[in-house]
């Protein structure tokens, strides 16, 4: 999931600029694997989250605008639906206290990661590098 989100900021990075990013120029800013990178884009490509153009100025575009891209989306496309935990074998108060802790754990992500887009991390990381001193030697 980070190697994917790592991959979908590079990609909204360069999303203004309308030329497809490479693999290869993905990997060179994250430390993704590009054999996993290649899978990782191939299933963000069939979800519609991502296009392909073939060719010698090919590469990898964002299919939407990084505003309409939350992280939810995206986790809920790499990990599935968040399933609600059975609880009908032998419920016990212990297993039923975890269970509603879990729940509650659960609803806070889910509430976080859809407040969340694509736009909103390419500007905070632009935020902080600004604020990141640059030491030149």
């Amino acid at each position: 999931m980070e190697y994917a989100l790592l991959a979908l900021l590079e990609l909204a990075s360069h999303h203004g600029k309308k030329l497809p990013i490479t693999m290869s120029e993905i990997t060179a800013k994250q430390p993704i694997p590009e054999r996993y990178l290649e899978q990782i884009l191939t299933n963000l490509r069939r979800a519609g989250v991502v296009q392909s153009q073939r060719g010698s100025k090919g590469g990898f575009v964002l299919a939407r605008e990084p505003w309409q891209i939350t992280l939810l989306e995206i986790i809920t496309l790499l990990e599935g639906e968040r399933k609600e935990k059975d609880t009908s074998d032998s419920p016990t108060l212990e297993k039923t206290l975890i269970y509603e802790v879990w729940e509650q754990a659960n609803a806070a992500s889910i509430e976080v990661l859809g407040r969340y887009t694509l736009q909103d991390l390419c500007e905070e990381r632009e935020t902080r590098a600004q604020k990141s001193p640059m030491y030149y030697i």
